[in-house]
């Protein structure tokens, strides 16, 4: 993971409400899994499937 992006991902772990993710957080987690995972494919799931994100957060996890 790129420098910017690690920063970004940091602040994003260190939010005070771990288990819920505002508009803002989906995004970021939507970007960096479609930019590490698949370029050129931005995708953001319905939030109502808590699955999907908390994988994709393992996911990027893995790259730090």
């Amino acid at each position: 993971m790129v420098e910017k992006d690690l920063q970004r991902w940091y602040k994003f772990l260190g939010r005070p409400r771990p288990h819920e993710l505002n508009r803002e957080e989906i995004k970021l987690v939507a970007e960096l899994h479609s930019k590490y995972y698949h370029p050129n494919k931005y995708h953001e799931p319905c939030s109502c499937n808590g699955k999907i994100y908390k994988q994709w957060i393992n996911d990027l996890n893995q790259l730090i």
